[in-house]
């Protein structure tokens, strides 16, 4: 049975009144997002999805009055990471338990990505250079179908990744943080801004990041091998990355970034396009999310 069958199940079953829609293209969740929030009545914005299917939605939201929505989530993505920061269980009965009965919910922060051509909404992460490339090429990649099928999605962005690197070209950015001083990496790999200490299916490139203290977490690579690179992987999975030469862990409200060729750009894990210029910042505004 269907994750959305079961789910559905437990609602007919419980006698609860709901609304089901279903997303049938890129950005449809957004667009249903957006036109549930402008009803202006309270409810209960159930999510089943992933950590992309979570952006749209925020996306839709985040331009409306959105102060009577509460957000609920049933995790059903590869890489999981807002679920994993948040501690949300994957069971379908203890998410819909929640969901239908919540006992506690929690402020999230909502960051805001910037190029001179457009901006997007992100929960869990915003980043720029090699991991914005990897998060590109899982997206279209076969291989993370595939694997998700014999539920080893997480491999797909450590393959892709692997591989990534041995072509990878690092080109000068120049960073400043909170409109100070600019600081300069001539051998840039990619610097992510994020409000969750994981993206990329648990890699925990910002240990101490906090979804509620309207900063961005900052995790700085750069000035370094590919040898180092490849040495730093196992290490980020754990938090242990920081010791590393060459790696820049800190925090800030805005961080804007200038390369000298355009780089891609993700967004939790969905693609921004190339830009040689980012901003990131956190957007002042956060949604109550149920946790349990």
């Amino acid at each position: 049975m269907s994750i959305w069958k079961r789910a559905e199940a437990i609602l007919k079953e419980r006698e609860v009144s709901y609304e089901a829609r279903f997303t049938e293209y890129t950005g449809h969740a957004k667009k249903l997002a957006e036109q549930i929030a402008n009803l202006s009545r309270p409810c209960t914005l159930g999510v089943l999805g992933g950590d992309g299917t979570l952006n749209e939605v925020i996306n839709g939201l985040a331009e409306t009055d959105f102060s009577h929505i509460t957000l609920g989530y049933l995790p059903t993505g590869s890489g999981n990471d807002f679920a994993r920061a948040l501690n949300l269980s994957c069971d379908v009965e203890k998410c819909m338990d929640a969901i239908l009965s919540p006992s506690q919910c929690t402020a999230v922060d909502i960051g805001l990505a910037r190029t001179q051509e457009s901006s997007r909404y992100f929960l869990v992460s915003s980043g720029i250079g090699y991991d914005a490339d990897i998060c590109r090429k899982v997206m279209v990649s076969p291989l993370k179908k595939a694997m998700n099928k014999i539920h080893l999605g997480k491999l797909t962005y450590v393959l892709i990744a692997l591989k990534l690197l041995i072509l990878y070209k690092a080109c000068p950015v120049s960073v400043r943080m909170d409109k100070k001083e600019t600081a300069s990496l001539s051998k840039f790999f990619f610097i992510t801004g994020m409000n969750m200490p994981y993206e990329g299916g648990g890699v925990k490139f910002c240990p101490k990041a906090d979804f509620q203290d309207n900063l961005l977490d900052i995790c700085m690579v750069g000035n370094l091998s590919k040898l180092k690179i490849l040495a730093l992987f196992p290490t980020a999975f754990v938090g242990k990355h920081g010791r590393f030469q060459g790696v820049t862990l800190t925090s800030c409200k805005r961080i804007d970034i200038s390369s000298k060729s355009p780089l891609p750009i993700h967004c939790d894990g969905e693609s921004l396009g190339v830009a040689d210029h980012l901003t990131l910042q956190s957007a002042g505004k956060q949604i109550n999310v149920i946790l349990k």
